[in-house]
């Protein structure tokens, strides 16, 4: 699928430093390369923000009577 795009000169310096390079082909890898460690990037976020989230959780929860030992005690037992 073929998509036109308008980028400032400063972007398309970049692009074309990529490619002459020689790490990259042409212009649309370099695109295409971006767009994938964009989504990655994303992804990351996304999870740190999710674990952020379950760390307040805990943290809001209180504090448990259990020992360390008890917890991993029980998780195994859990899984027999």
């Amino acid at each position: 699928m073929q998509m036109n795009v308008s980028l400032t000169p400063e972007l398309h310096d970049i692009v074309q430093r990529k490619v002459k390079s020689g790490l990259y082909s042409n212009a649309s890898e370099v695109i295409r390369a971006s767009i994938r460690n964009l989504e990655k990037e994303e992804q990351k976020q996304n999870s740190w923000n999710t674990l952020n989230k379950l760390l307040e959780d805990a943290a809001d929860s209180g504090r448990s009577e259990s020992t360390l030992d008890d917890i991993v005690n029980r998780v195994i037992k859990q899984n027999e």
